[in-house]
């Protein structure tokens, strides 16, 4: 009788689990397409940008900003922003990132800052470097990931001294069912990583100096590729996400099944035993 109990609990269990990935899973698929509606204005957003500031770049070819164009010192103070997820329960979505980051910081020569993004990075920096945190993203969503592309630019223009480089580490979206962690340089500005557009027919009027003008243009630039690599991460996330719940609920189905069945031999065997001691004692 107590194991008869025991499987009641479990399948109890069971059944509570699968009512709780199953509607994990809905609410994944459900923020996925939300974002996924804002992809194409966000990527539309970013080439625009980048397109915007070849042309112009162009037109001054000698153009150098001091913090996107830092000069080569003895002193180098390396940069590195994680991008992870706020929760867990999305496969192996962090633990790639982890491993990639962990390879690539064996490399530095010089110990980089980091700044983590989302609550499961913020861990993982606490744990392995934290001497070398300097700021820290616990919430990170759909809703105040443009507030953290701003706060990023800010921290990085109004860093004394000046970063030696910037180097942003994250998941991308390759399609629902594959997200690769990848990183990608910020600083020093690469000029060659924006697309080649014609050069403007007539010659532009500056308003204001020319420098000026450019130095905007590329901190806009560097704010959309924030942007984007944020918003890529989320959308990885919740795909990742729905993956993982969508095989713990099958995979809840079956243990459900098989369950039911060992439950339902175990109290037939019961029921069996029971009633020949009944028969016999007639």
């Amino acid at each position: 009788m107590s194991k008869l109990i025991q499987m009641r609990q479990r399948i109890k269990a069971i059944e509570t689990i699968k009512k709780i990935t199953h509607a994990m899973r809905l609410i994944s698929m459900s923020l996925h397409s939300r974002l996924k509606h804002k992809q194409a204005t966000l990527i539309e957003y970013r080439d625009t940008i980048s397109t915007l500031l070849a042309k112009v770049q162009q037109t001054v070819p000698d153009w150098q900003h001091p913090i996107m164009h830092p000069t080569l010192t003895s002193q180098q103070n390396p940069l590195i922003i994680v991008i992870g997820s706020q929760k867990g329960l999305c496969g192996n979505f962090n633990t790639m990132l982890f491993q990639l980051l962990s390879h690539e910081v064996a490399e530095y020569k010089t110990k980089p800052v980091f700044i983590a993004i989302g609550k499961r990075v913020v861990d993982f920096i606490q744990e392995n470097h934290p001497e070398q945190l300097i700021f820290s993203f616990e919430e990170f969503t759909a809703r105040n990931f443009l507030s953290i592309a701003q706060q990023l630019i800010d921290i990085i223009m109004q860093a004394s001294p000046s970063y030696s480089s910037v180097v942003v580490f994250g998941n991308t979206f390759k399609g629902f069912f594959t997200q690769k962690p990848i990183f990608s340089s910020l600083i020093p500005f690469n000029p060659a990583s924006i697309p080649k557009s014609e050069p403007p027919h007539e010659g532009y009027i500056w308003d204001q100096s020319s420098t000026t003008v450019l130095n905007f243009i590329a901190q806009q630039y560097i704010t959309a590729q924030l942007q984007h690599m944020l918003f890529e991460s989320l959308l990885s996330e919740h795909a990742a996400r729905f993956l993982s719940m969508d095989s713990s609920t099958r995979n809840a189905d079956k243990l459900l099944e098989t369950t039911k069945l060992e439950y339902n031999k175990l109290r037939q065997a019961k029921i069996t035993k029971e009633l020949t001691e009944l028969i016999g004692s007639f």
